[in-house]
């Protein structure tokens, strides 16, 4: 679409899969990653239906199909082994949405995500940004070898501790020293998690695949899943001692050896430990859970996408998922701008940003809340919660609650310039009072927000 280029910062998921949006939109654009593309690291996600939309509308989910076990069956057991829940929730899902819910790793996401860009050339490994310069038409960008590209836009997709992120707070100070200094202390971190993919031998498996198991103890908790053949993925959550912010902590390899010993008992499921999980793992690391939403997401023709702007705790699975909303949103609003003004001015790109954020802000925070408090829930954080994991929770239809995830989920956007596969398509609700009404103040609730856990 004439000569607008977005200039992109991290080959994350977000990044990644915004370039190839942009790529099948016509749209040029330059992505700067800071190391390589796609490395294990130990890392999962879990994708939802409504995220598989619109893979399935870039062309990407029939690879992603061939390698991934979609997720039919949880247990939920306490931390004398008990099963206490039992649920097909996850299939309900699967038959409502006509889409499943998976879990596969992160790297193989990404590596399937690149694979699909024709122009490779448009990627920058090894090469991150470092600075930037807006001018009356445009933005110059440095990168890390010296050379300055100009683009009209850059989208700081580069994670939770994005460098984007600060150099945009470094230029609000110069007018707005407070606002900058809100930009840069925003996330806390009450919990701690390790997560791990581990080898899951065919012979002798810890879990049959399809499978999710949760364990609920006293300010830890615990999950494995089985989302692809021979793998495992799992997480094991702490509360830790005090809530740290804005410096949430960083952690070495000898800290998680260390919280291993420590939890090595903690059995996800039956049969096996965190500690048998750990010795059979292929990577894993030791990282903090931040939370919290910063409070501008842009400042002239630069914005921030993803975890850079919003890190929710990750046992409900939704902080990656509600970033490619987050894509959608903006892919839709750029496309339409562009074709009605190829050479938008920075007024126009303003408020297209200031659109973005009033439109997913919301769902934001919402997912912020929830995720939040499954955190808590699964990790018994009050007696009110361990109550209600144990005898509220159980209680409930899981097809009710699949049905309000899946209003949920229809919530979500999509590639508007793309056709839907598939499908027959379906307004996205703007609004899900219905689903939220008495969020966290009764025991129906209790039961909506638990079908989520990990999907």
């Amino acid at each position: 679409m004439g000569d607008f280029k977005v200039l992109i910062a991290g080959g994350s998921l977000v990044g990644l899969t915004l370039a190839l949006v942009l790529e099948q939109a016509g749209i040029d654009y330059e992505l700067f990653e800071k190391g390589d593309f796609a490395p294990q690291i130990g890392a999962s996600i879990g994708l939802h239906p409504q995220t598989l939309r619109i893979l399935d509308q870039l062309g990407v989910w029939a690879d992603i199909q061939r390698v991934v076990v979609p997720l039919h069956h949880r247990y939920h057991f306490d931390g004398n082994g008990r099963c206490f829940e039992q649920s097909e929730i996850l299939q309900d899902i699967e038959q409502i949405l006509a889409r499943p819910i998976i879990f596969m790793e992160r790297c193989e996401a990404l590596r399937i995500l690149q694979s699909h860009i024709s122009d490779q050339s448009k990627l920058h490994a090894h090469n991150a940004v470092t600075a930037y310069e807006e001018t009356t038409d445009g933005i110059i960008v440095t990168t890390a070898d010296g050379i300055t590209h100009r683009g009209d836009v850059l989208i700081g997709a580069d994670g939770i501790h994005s460098r984007v992120r600060q150099l945009m707070a470094e230029h609000i100070s110069l007018d707005n020293p407070a606002r900058s200094q809100e930009i840069t202390q925003t996330f806390t971190s009450e919990y701690k998690c390790i997560f791990a993919v581990s080898r899951n031998d065919p012979s002798s498996p810890f879990l049959p695949d399809a499978t999710v198991h949760n364990v609920y103890y006293d300010n830890h908790s615990a999950v494995a899943a089985t989302g692809s053949p021979g793998l495992v993925f799992w997480f094991l959550f702490v509360k830790t001692p005090l809530t740290t912010s804005p410096n949430c902590p960083r952690y070495t390899d000898a800290d998680a050896d260390g919280l291993v010993e420590e939890y090595a008992s903690v059995a996800p499921g039956p049969g096996y430990t965190i500690k048998d999980l750990w010795e059979a793992r292929v990577n894993g690391a030791l990282v903090p859970l931040e939370e919290g939403i910063i409070p501008q997401w842009s400042h002239g023709r630069v914005m921030l996408m993803g975890d850079s702007v919003h890190k929710v705790t990750i046992n409900a699975g939704l902080g990656g998922n509600l970033a490619f909303e987050a894509i959608a949103h903006f892919s839709n609003a750029l496309v339409s701008l562009l074709h009605d003004n190829p050479s938008p001015s920075t007024e126009k790109i303003t408020a297209l940003f200031q659109k973005l954020e009033q439109t997913h802000r919301p769902r934001a925070t919402t997912v912020l809340n929830v995720s939040g408090q499954i955190t808590r829930y699964e990790a018994q954080d009050s007696w009110f919660l361990k109550f209600a994991a144990r005898h509220l929770s159980p209680l409930v239809c899981d097809r009710w609650k699949a049905q309000l995830y899946a209003n949920f989920a229809n919530g979500a956007p999509w590639l508007d310039f793309l056709p839907l596969k598939d499908e027959k398509k379906q307004t996205p609700e703007t609004s899900n009072t219905h689903l939220w009404i008495g969020l966290g103040i009764g025991a129906a609730v209790v039961g909506v927000v638990t079908s989520w856990k990990h999907l």
